[in-house]
């Protein structure tokens, strides 16, 4: 019986490596059932998407907390620690309470297992979440998905409201080599009295989305069609914009993430509020949208050099990060530190990378899944491209080369961002 942290780390760690992602709910279901279903206890919003799904958390949850709403979410891949995927406000789960919490699932796992069936790493997470939240006494949950909709472990709830924040190609050996594939398994997390709000604005994919909530009588709500951000503006915080949904509009939304996919995110945050909760207040979406961050998502570390990390981790994020750096740093030249998941699309991360780069730096980190750099090398077309399989060691000959109106940026993979943000916060202090 496991009866500490390192202990329940590990055994996650040689769980994901035996059992990998094996898609299907009735796993779950089965483990639900063992605890009592807790989860049927409990009020969600229920988020899926490409990308964006924890930015757009993170902005209904300042706002609910804003509005003295009592708020659980939780979300997945963790940045530093495993405990901060299951938070109650914003106060990560206790190592005291996440061993209380695996040693009640315990029992279940070793019977599942005995009978061939057992549950996967993210699925005990996942049973683990609706647990400790049941037992605490939360108005609500906000539930991101961990891959896709339609099979997804988070499957099992039923919502309030559903949320899908974007489609892009992605994990297409799973979830289809179509946008409209795609959109297909994350449509899936739409649930009959549940609305649906979308950020997909692509013509296929929100096609596809549109259907399925029609088929399921689902109110349906789209970014740019039936809410709108508008007023866009750049502020000394950060930036600002109007929103717009039927006869509400919020003027001068100010807020410190950057980009113009963080302000359609915070409008898909708003549009949940408003349509999903009653008697939620203009006061408290301000305070909620000004006071989100996300660490992890176009954060500045350091300013002498100055350093940004993101974890854009597939192409479309790596557009986003582009698009985001030529808006708010015009003028600027680029030097990209770069390692990546091998089962992710990285010869068309690189790509994207190309065309901005002085210089593209990769790297590679100590993780089963993490592609070795001299594939990365070898992928990489930039006349200025350099290899360095220490990724500390590339960080800081990045850092030694960055001078001034440049900045370095460290990007490709959520766990990789994990590892440099730590080393980097040390070197700082």
């Amino acid at each position: 019986m496991v009866t500490t942290m390192k202990e329940i780390n590990h055994f996650f760690e040689r769980r994901q490596v035996q059992l990998g992602m094996n898609f299907g709910l009735s796993r779950m279901e089965e483990l639900l059932a063992g605890l009592g279903d807790p989860h049927k206890a409990l009020k969600y919003i229920h988020i899926a998407g490409s990308n964006g799904k924890g930015s757009t958390l993170q902005y209904i949850k300042e706002i609910l907390l804003a509005q003295g709403i009592r708020v659980a979410s939780f979300t997945s891949p963790y940045l530093m620690r495993m405990n901060e995927q299951l938070k109650i406000n914003e106060d990560e789960i206790s190592d005291k309470d996440f061993i209380a919490v695996f040693r009640e699932l315990w029992p279940i796992i070793q019977e599942m297992d005995s009978k061939g069936n057992g549950p996967t790493q993210f699925e005990i997470l996942t049973a683990m979440a609706f647990f400790y939240f049941s037992k605490n006494e939360v108005d609500l949950v906000l539930m991101e998905t961990g891959l896709g909709g339609r099979l997804d472990t988070t499957n099992v709830i039923q919502p309030l409201l559903s949320i899908i924040t974007s489609i892009s190609l992605e994990h297409t050996n799973i979830l289809g080599n179509t946008l409209g594939e795609i959109a297909f398994e994350k449509a899936g997390i739409i649930k009959r009295g549940a609305p649906i709000i979308s950020g997909v604005t692509g013509r296929g994919p929100a096609k596809v989305i549109e259907e399925k909530a029609s088929a399921l009588g689902v109110p349906y709500y789209q970014l740019g069609k039936d809410f709108h951000v508008g007023k866009i503006k750049q502020s000394e915080r950060g930036q600002s914009f109007s929103f717009h949904l039927a006869d509400r509009s919020i003027e001068n939304v100010e807020m410190r993430m950057l980009g113009r996919h963080q302000m359609e995110n915070a409008a898909l945050a708003i549009a949940a509020v408003t349509l999903g909760m009653e008697n939620i207040d203009e006061k408290s979406i301000l305070k909620g949208i000004g006071e989100a961050k996300w660490d992890g998502r176009f954060e500045k570390i350091s300013d002498e050099p100055l350093v940004i990390i993101d974890g854009a981790h597939n192409p479309a994020g790596m557009d986003v990060l582009k698009e985001t750096l030529k808006w708010h740093y015009p003028g600027y030249k680029y030097r990209f530190v770069f390692s990546s998941f091998k089962d992710k699309n990285y010869s068309e991360m690189l790509h994207g990378l190309e065309m901005e780069a002085v210089e593209i730096i990769v790297t590679e980190f100590d993780h089963e899944r993490a592609a070795d750099a001299k594939t990365l090398y070898e992928k990489c077309n930039h006349p200025n491209k350099r290899i360095n399989k220490d990724w500390q060691a590339a960080i800081t000959e990045g850092r030694r080369k960055t001078g001034e109106k440049e900045i370095l940026i460290i990007t490709g993979s959520l766990h990789f961002l994990s590892l440099v943000r730590e080393f980097l916060i040390r070197e700082e202090e």
